[in-house]
């Protein structure tokens, strides 16, 4: 909270309600692989709570704003993380070869599925990735996928607000044989 106050990691709201975005954070933990990119990890959300509760996975956490990417190397140099990486670059910018294999993108309230695909497609081609979006039913239902890419699953899971669906969906890149 004090590193909100000049670094505006959150909003006011979010700010209010910390222990549910936390817990939101914490819920897709059972679905992650060895190795996760949190894709505009922001004010650490996401990724923290993530990193703290398995120390046994890799967690490469990405913010392009110098100022939130500050916050996450202190938060992760004072809890004495060794399992996150801070990258202060564009996703875009990051070549494949800095990430291992069978890598997970996790996305939590970043841009739409299309243009998340549009900014991570070099990571699918190169480290068998799959992306994992955190959305509400609403949000996703009115977005499109392009054709090479496929819904491999969705996992809903409860949500304080009561309008609202919270979901899992995991994407895959469609690979070609032959």
């Amino acid at each position: 909270m004090s590193w909100n106050l000049t670094h505006n990691l959150v909003s006011k709201n979010q700010a209010s309600n910390l222990e549910e975005h936390i817990s939101d954070s914490l819920s897709i933990s059972p679905f992650l692989g060895k190795s996760v990119i949190d894709l505009g990890s922001g004010g650490g959300l996401p990724g923290i709570p993530l990193a703290i509760s398995n120390p046994d996975k890799k967690f490469f956490l990405v913010e392009s704003n110098t100022k939130k990417s500050a916050f996450l190397l202190n938060v992760s140099t004072k809890l004495q993380l060794s399992n996150v990486t801070v990258y202060n670059q564009r996703i875009e910018d990051i070549t494949a070869d800095h990430f291992p294999q069978n890598l997970d993108i996790v996305c939590r309230a970043v841009g739409t599925t299309e243009s998340i695909i549009g900014l991570t497609k070099h990571l699918f081609q190169n480290n068998n990735a799959s992306l994992r979006l955190m959305k509400t039913q609403d949000q996703f239902e009115t977005e499109s996928l392009p054709p090479q890419y496929t819904v491999k699953k969705i996992d809903k899971f409860p949500s304080k607000a009561k309008d609202k669906t919270r979901i899992l969906v995991t994407i895959e890149a469609v690979h070609k044989n032959g």
